[in-house]
């Protein structure tokens, strides 16, 4: 297969009559051998897409923000369930028939007993969680283990009333715990008890599995998130935002907000993956995890990843150091229709990302839609394929050779920086440096290169930028350094 340079795309086909008109908008900007699709929304089906999951005949199941659940078989659209209460999560059991949402107050089984293409039972699963009718307390789900257990997160509130003040910790300044589980993820069991996973979750929007079983999840910059993060779900872990501690039971009887930063920020675990905002993603949705078996072109096992705000796509590879993962980020396909919050790949191999943009508005320009990503199944986009540490830098490996005067070290550049754990909102990078190459290993058939750095120093983000005119789709990478090789 050859290998070219990224090429300039417009999205197929026109507009949907469902969906407000991207007039105006940029073409996407994607790799070479991918296109973007538009899927047609009948008038009338407000599609602000809050989750997506496929049955075993096909079939597209989507919820929506607006409590509905609508099944596209082929080209038609029909009506599946309707009345939920911003459902923000779907699972299809592709043996059973049902469908799962995770709406704000409950986990609900949606069940189409007469098999007329309806759901007529509502059957709630788990309901264990608090609500405060504060509208920021989102539901977000679903990944669903092999023994048929469920996980999810949930959203803390927003501190707009004097009611949900009187609850903010430790200096926290924007998100507050009103209503109890507030900012932790949790398991429901197969029998529908729940079960608090991990604590210190923030906006956690998006969550999903690897091929090894691991769930991560993605949480959004502010108070106490200095930028967005993606994250590994480990039971017992505290992610950072003490809000949440007010339901833990190292915290009975005493009030959080009597600890000082430093007790926090001892307690917290580190970001996975820390996602540089703005320069990459402001508000990320679901980690979906290529696992079509190279369907998708030469990515497979990454995590692709849509952020609401700047209606893009990125991807994640990932890497175990110390038996811990870390790992980077690059961007993938920008200037998409709408806000993404929901990716999923089909049977087919392809990416289905759901989109809206209420509530915080996104650089596409239309209100909500639904959007495909394909490869054609022989360009090999040129592209950096990962990144992996080494004891004395990083190891760059690319889809494709490179010339040997681009593998040289006036081709590459280096930055690193940290971000703040504070209550205040956000962090910007602190103490950016520039960080010089001493050497540069390139391998002989042209396709990876070590670029060796005077020292790794853990706790910091690592930019690599290749110059831009070697013709790659995405010239950056940012790796998250958490621990070092032994």
């Amino acid at each position: 297969m050859k290998c070219f340079a990224f090429v300039l795309l417009g999205i197929l086909p026109a507009v949907s009559p469902g969906a407000s008109p991207a007039i105006g908008q940029d073409p996407a900007v994607i790799p070479a051998g991918y296109r973007v699709e538009r899927i047609e929304v009948p008038k009338g089906i407000v599609l602000e897409v809050g989750g997506l999951g496929f049955a075993d005949d096909g079939d597209l199941f989507v919820c929506t923000r607006i409590g509905e659940v609508w099944r596209r078989r082929g080209e038609t659209w029909s009506i599946f369930a309707r009345g939920l209460h911003e459902p923000l999560g779907l699972w299809v059991d592709r043996r059973a028939g049902h469908v799962y949402v995770m709406q704000r107050p409950e986990l609900t089984r949606l069940v189409d007993s007469d098999a007329d293409g309806r759901a007529d039972r509502y059957e709630t699963v788990c309901a264990a969680w608090g609500v405060s009718g504060n509208y920021h307390e989102y539901a977000y789900g679903l990944v669903r283990a092999p023994d048929g257990s469920f996980f999810g997160t949930l959203n803390l509130a927003h501190a707009i009333d004097d009611a949900s003040r009187q609850v903010l910790v430790a200096g926290g300044t924007v998100m507050s715990r009103p209503a109890k589980w507030r900012g932790w993820a949790f398991r429901v069991a197969p029998d529908g008890t729940f079960e608090p996973w991990a604590s210190g979750l923030r906006s956690p929007a998006g969550i999903g599995a690897n091929a090894a079983g691991d769930v991560f999840f993605t949480d959004n910059q502010g108070d106490w998130i200095g930028t967005s993060t993606l994250q590994h779900l480990v039971k017992g872990a505290f992610y950072g935002h003490p809000a949440s501690l007010l339901d833990h039971p190292d915290f009975a009887g005493r009030e959080p907000s009597s600890l000082k930063l430093e007790d926090f920020a001892d307690r917290r675990r580190m970001p996975t993956v820390h996602i540089p905002y703005g320069d990459l993603a402001n508000s990320p949705g679901d980690p979906a995890f290529d696992l079509t078996g190279g369907r998708f072109g030469p990515f497979a096992d990454q995590a692709f990843v849509g952020d609401q705000t700047r209606s893009n796509v990125f991807r994640v590879c990932l890497e175990k150091v110390g038996g811990e993962y870390q790992g980077c980020c690059f961007d993938f396909v920008d200037h998409l229709q709408s806000g993404i919050v929901r990716a999923c790949f089909a049977d087919d191999g392809s990416l289905y990302v759901g989109e809206t943009a209420r509530g915080w508005g996104s650089a596409g320009p239309a209100e909500y839609g639904l959007e495909r990503v394909v490869w054609d199944g022989a360009t090999k986009p040129r592209e950096m394929h990962h990144v992996s540490l080494r004891r004395d830098g990083f190891h760059v490996a690319f889809t494709c050779a490179l010339p040997a005067d681009g593998l040289a070290a006036a081709n590459f550049t280096v930055a690193r920086w940290h971000y703040l754990y504070r209550p205040e909102y956000g962090s910007p990078p602190q103490d950016v440096t520039e960080v010089a190459i001493t050497a540069v290993r390139a391998a002989e058939d042209g396709e990876s290169v070590d670029l060796i750095l005077p020292e790794v120093v853990p706790g910091q983000v690592y930019r690599i930028t290749v110059d831009p005119g070697l013709g790659l789709g995405n010239s950056r990478a940012w790796y998250t350094v958490n621990r070092l090789v032994d």
